[in-house]
């Protein structure tokens, strides 16, 4: 079993923050020499078969051990707790890597989030001779992508065909679930203080519509920072508390939101939903279960899909 994460509601407040300064549409996103939206190679040639690998973010952790490669891992961020690489040294964060750490591992493929930042350090780590696969990670669909990606550098792209079609058969199951279910106006919290939310573009504002759900969020950026005001004018029928480090008592921050004070939240027990990765059908389940505990809570929702 892979275990999760945690990334604090302040980090992602802060990276609210920084994306909320980025034009609409740029959001999140990197910008690397070519292939934009693509899987890149940066620096040599990797081998056909590398044996020691850094990963560069969780998720792409995650990814390695769910292939069942965790053996091939020699680093990976301060972020990561899974039990497999427990032991294995810190290379530092997904937005500030250590490139000397990273150097002093001699790897010979890292794996790098492209659109978690850091791209002056991954570039000096190519640019000194160490192979370096990005990965734009947003979606759904670039989920799949990175397994099968993943798979195939590490030389064994049967596994990543084997897991990102796991994958996909989680994502067709969960759409057929919530065909025939009403709809439920969700917002869904990744921060309190401030108030950061999930919207249009985000990651768990994927996995919230094939779930079944409908964001209240509105608009161009997929991490806002939300004013109360116009949470308790979006007037959700349910609130998903995904801030999992946060107290659970300090949801009465929002008491004003209608949805709060009648006490239709539900807590996510982890922060699956924040991990684009192959925790992909838990947290699906996760959002199923929140949105079915508001079908018995009775709260009004929609017209089927």
């Amino acid at each position: 079993m892979i275990r999760t994460t945690s990334i604090s509601s302040l980090q992602i407040a802060a990276l609210a923050a920084l994306v909320a300064c980025l034009p609409a549409g740029r959001a999140g996103a990197v910008e690397i020499p070519a292939g934009r939206g693509e899987p890149l190679w940066l620096g040599p040639k990797a081998p056909a078969r590398p044996v020691r690998v850094i990963s560069l973010a969780p998720s792409l952790t995650d990814t390695v051990i769910a292939l069942g490669e965790a053996g091939r891992l020699v680093g990976v961020t301060r972020y990561d707790t899974s039990p497999e690489v427990k032991a294995l040294p810190r290379v530092g964060g997904f937005l500030d890597p250590s490139p000397e750490v990273v150097l002093g591992l001699r790897p010979d493929l890292v794996l790098w989030l492209a659109d978690g930042g850091a791209l002056p350090a991954v570039r000096r780590i190519a640019d000194l001779g160490v192979p370096v696969l990005a990965l734009p990670v947003v979606g759904v669909p670039d989920v799949l992508r990175a397994a099968r990606e993943i798979g195939a550098a590490l030389g064994n792209p049967a596994a990543g065909e084997r897991l990102a079609s796991e994958m996909d058969a989680a994502v067709r199951a969960a759409e057929a679930q919530a065909s025939a279910l009403p709809r439920r106006r969700v917002l869904l919290v990744i921060g309190r203080d401030p108030l950061v939310v999930a919207g249009p573009g985000s990651y768990p504002d994927a996995l919230l519509r094939i779930a079944g759900g409908e964001n209240v969020v509105k608009g161009g950026r997929p991490w806002p920072i939300y004013s109360l005001e116009k949470a308790v004018a979006d007037d959700p029928d349910l609130v998903v508390d995904a801030a999992v480090n946060e107290p659970a008592d300090a949801i009465q921050r929002l008491a004003a939101i209608p949805a709060v004070k009648a006490g239709r939240v539900v807590r996510l027990p982890d922060d699956r939903v924040l991990r684009p990765g192959p925790q992909l059908p838990v947290a699906l389940g996760q959002l199923q279960s929140a949105l079915q505990s508001a079908l018995r809570s009775g709260a009004p929702a929609g017209e089927p899909r």
